[in-house]
């Protein structure tokens, strides 16, 4: 299975950058999990928690506000406010 790439990013830094086997986000509609060969999608996300799944790494980012853009297995997390 190939590999997504994903950059966590706000306003002021990258929170995580790196390859992931998946990510689970907050969207607007319901919560929403993109493995690799996923649709491409733009979604603004609610307040919850960003899960970032690598191997044996497990990062998590409680978010108020952002939004999402996944196209070609590249995952961008633009999170506007840390909760």
């Amino acid at each position: 299975m190939s590999a997504l790439t994903v950059d966590v990013v706000a306003p002021d830094r990258t929170l995580w950058s790196g390859k992931a086997d998946s990510v689970s986000a907050p969207a607007m509609d319901g919560d929403m999990g993109l493995l690799p060969g996923h649709e491409s999608v733009l979604a603004q996300l609610r307040p919850g928690t960003v899960r970032v799944h690598a191997g044996e790494e497990h990062k998590e980012f409680p978010v108020t506000s952002g939004f999402l853009s996944f196209d070609d297995n590249v995952v961008t997390v633009i999170v506007g406010g840390l909760g």
